[in-house]
């Protein structure tokens, strides 16, 4: 028999399944999604059985080492999937299944040289031996010629070690084996002790209940009278949020939702859920798992924040206890390692994470939960590429589960498909609590700035968060760092420098003091004065949230403040602990996006949005309705109780139509200026876009290699291909890079031709991205 298997290399050049021997003492237990190891190129490394077969066309072929995994680590939907990820992104297929398991399992290569003749080793070398071995990750490039030679002489013997950081925790349990007296009074206490907990007791504790040392045990166990095993202990996931099961029930609305989804399980169908903030979507959610589960099936709940994790997942552990496992980035490698083999072994069937746990080895799916669905940050953005949204679909599709978008703002490719009946559309359009839609005022900055206030704060917001921390309200302040020193804006008059041909934002370049377009390449030197109302008051715009922190602190005294960023909260739990501090104690939260979505605070009455238009000047053709988005969000934190909340909007240009349909809450007007302006320039849900990055040591290299794949991308096929231009970082320390963009139908051919292009180029000189649908261009 024989096994194609996918060697465990990230590149092109051997993204494809390899034929190895299945040796006959291995064929009882091989079986397709195992890892094994074999040998290639050489040394031996890992490696995914993909499948099996009985014969090959091949006249040599080296045998498989050995098996890893006697439980297989994927089935054939995980396989097809990680195929399928790969074709669509251009990007080798191993990393997709290295993607599905835990980094604890992810196999680490270490090459050391054993001692076999010390006295011919050179003087060089010997300082780097430790028990007759040398490790290569020692050695330094001018010792590689000497071990080569060491090697040729017999001196050295190369091994490459293969390993990975996977710890199972255990702990040790005492077991009585039998009753008989012993003389010992420490000894006694123990037997007794033993007996009373029907004979069985975890070692430490036993220890502490008997106040004794390890001594007395030892004896003990050497006479035979006990006797000491390991089992294992999952990790426990601690959470500073603990909830209790309060029976919710559902108002009319609700209750339509969630039987109207019911009845499609069993069958793929994709709903996109549009409910306004505080609408109840989360007890929708709870019902429907509730009603998989008694079908003896699992769910997936993918949640956009880690900040947002704690408690939601709170709220679902109130009801599904065990069956709950969490899956996201900031769980340490063993946590993550535990509750994915929980899920693994059918012991959780509840998982709630981030846009990795999409992947959570689930044999039978019943629904996939997206909340918050409308966020980018589904978006993987670093290899391997994905979008989980995406994922979300493949995956139900294969499982005739149903997947459900919820959102009080959906995506308009989202709201696209569902006008064109791809989706089932279902809305939401009252608070659950019966709470008020909080007053949204605008404040226009420009006036503010000409009547003398230089602060960040309005005299309107400053007098707001007073009265708040006055009454013992809360506040959020929500800094839009989304396109900050990216574009150039008048403070005067609010005016921003635009793309004359494509009307989108020009990006500041600092190095030549220019700005530059970069969908068309466009290029002016940077303005001296407003081109529009002559004011010297023209700049780049920036604002960072350490600095509004500081404003904060220093404006109101009196008040606790906390800050919620990706510095902030990069600690492990840090996130949690902020938020539970903030709803304790706190009078104002200062946060990016992470503090716009799904958080829900009974005191916060007030939110404030800094420099609420700078995001409509990045370049990006997304940036209104991401824009839109996050207001609309943000506003939806203030008042969910019984006082009414109130949102004060800060902008240089509060004309704006987008900021006009925030204040009113007013999606449809927006949607459908925002799919007529789409269709105008053949962007996505249109046409989609995809951009290539090429970088290499020198800019003429990248440009000429640029050249090169846009010929090629033009021949015979259907698509607008545009570049190579100079991207917004064009220059790192050791790379320039050009880019490309090209907008297209989606067809199978251009993914078929850029994988051609990809196998024809040497990339170990060219260093190759290709993102679809990009938001920075």
């Amino acid at each position: 028999m024989y096994a194609e298997v996918l060697v465990d290399i990230t590149h092109q050049a051997v993204d494809q399944v390899f034929d190895y021997e299945i040796p006959e003492m291995l064929e009882e237990n091989i079986a397709i999604g195992q890892r094994v190891k074999v040998p290639f190129a050489g040394r031996t490394i890992t490696g995914f059985v993909v499948s099996t077969k009985n014969e090959t066309h091949l006249e040599k072929v080296k045998p498989i080492d050995t098996i890893m995994d006697l439980i297989p680590y994927f089935n054939n939907e995980r396989l097809t999937l990680s195929k399928t990820l790969s074709f669509y992104h251009v990007y080798p297929r191993v990393a997709y299944l290295n993607a599905m398991i835990p980094s604890a399992l992810k196999m680490r290569y270490e090459t050391v040289y054993t001692i076999l003749d010390e006295p011919s080793l050179p003087e060089v070398l010997k300082p780097f031996v430790t028990k007759d071995r040398i490790r290569k990750k020692d050695l330094k490039p001018m010792h590689l010629s000497l071990v080569k030679e060491a090697l040729q002489k017999g001196a050295l013997k190369e091994t490459v070690k293969v390993f990975n950081n996977a710890r199972i925790k255990t702990v040790d349990y005492i077991l009585l084996e039998d009753g008989r007296e012993v003389k010992g009074k420490k000894q006694r206490a123990i037997i007794e002790t033993l007996k009373e907990a029907d004979g069985a007791y975890e070692k430490q504790a036993l220890l502490k209940a008997v106040n004794t040392t390890s001594q007395p045990l030892r004896a003990l166990i050497e006479k035979g009278h006990v006797k000491k095993v390991s089992k294992e202990r999952y990790r426990e996931i601690k959470s500073l949020y603990e909830l209790e099961d309060a029976p919710v029930t559902l108002n009319s609305e609700q209750s339509t939702v969630k039987e109207t989804i019911s009845a499609a399980l069993n069958t793929y169908h994709p709903f996109l859920l549009h409910g306004v903030t505080s609408s109840g979507k989360t007890e929708i959610y709870i019902k429907l798992v509730k009603d998989v589960l008694a079908q003896g099936k699992s769910a997936i709940v993918l949640l956009p924040e880690i900040s947002l994790t704690p408690k939601i997942t709170a709220r679902f552990k109130s009801v599904f206890e065990s069956e709950i496992a969490v899956l996201h980035s900031r769980l340490s490698i063993n946590e993550h390692y535990d509750e994915w083999r929980r899920i693994l072994k059918g012991e959780a069937h509840v998982v709630i994470g981030a846009r990795s746990a999409i992947f959570a080895p689930l044999e039978t799916i019943g629904i996939i939960i997206v909340d918050e669905a409308h966020s980018d940050t589904y978006i993987q953005r670093d290899a391997p590429k994905y979008n989980a949204i995406d994922v979300a679909k493949l995956r139900a599709s294969v499982h005739r589960a149903p997947v459900v978008l919820g959102s009080a703002t959906p995506s308009v490719e989202s709201m696209y498909e569902a006008r064109m009946g791809d989706m089932t559309l279902l809305t939401l359009t009252q608070r659950a609590l019966k709470s008020k839609w909080p007053k949204i005022r605008l404040v226009d900055m420009r006036e503010a700035f000409l009547k003398g206030n230089t602060s960040i704060f309005s005299d309107e917001l400053k007098s707001a968060i007073e009265s708040r921390i006055a009454k013992g309200e809360q506040t959020l302040l929500l800094i839009n760092r989304r396109g900050h020193s990216q574009f150039v804006m008048c403070r005067s008059c609010g005016e921003t420098m635009r793309c004359k041909q494509c009307g989108i934002s020009l990006t500041y370049h600092k190095e030549n003091d220019a700005l530059m377009c970069h969908h068309c390449g466009h290029k002016e030197p940077m303005p001296k004065t407003c081109p529009n109302c002559s004011s010297k008051h023209i700049r780049y715009m920036g604002l960072g949230s350490e600095q509004v922190e500081d404003a904060v602190k220093k404006t109101f005294e009196q008040a606790s403040v906390n800050r919620l960023d990706k510095d902030s909260a990069s600690r492990k739990h840090a996130h949690e602990e902020i938020l539970y501090d903030f709803e304790e104690n706190g009078d104002v939260l200062v946060g990016t996006q992470m503090i716009s979505k799904g958080l829900d605070f009974e005191k916060v009455t007030l939110v404030g949005v800094l420099s609420a238009d700078m995001s409509f000047h990045v370049p990006d053709f997304f940036a209104e309705s991401d824009t839109f988005a996050l207001l609309t969000q943000i506003a939806g934190r203030a008042g969910r109780r019984h006082t009414q909340g109130e949102v004060i909007i800060q902008a240089y240009d509060i004309n704006h139509p987008v900021l006009e349909d925030v204040l009113h809450g007013d999606y449809d007007t927006f949607y459908k200026r925002e799919i007529a302006y789409r269709q105008s320039v053949q962007v996505p849900p249109f046409k989609k876009i995809t951009q290539i990055t090429i970088g290499h040591e020198t800019y003429n290299e990248a440009y000429k290699q640029g050249l090169t794949m846009v010929r090629e991308l033009k021949n015979g096929l259907r698509a607008k291909v545009m570049g190579p231009i100079k991207p917004t970082i064009y220059q790192t320390k050791d790379k320039a890079f050009v880019q490309i963009l090209i907008k297209h139908d989606g067809k199978k051919t251009l993914y078929e031709r850029l994988h051609q292009i990809m196998t024809s180029i040497n990339l170990r000189h060219f260093q190759i991205n290709i993102e679809h649908n990009p938001r920075n261009m």
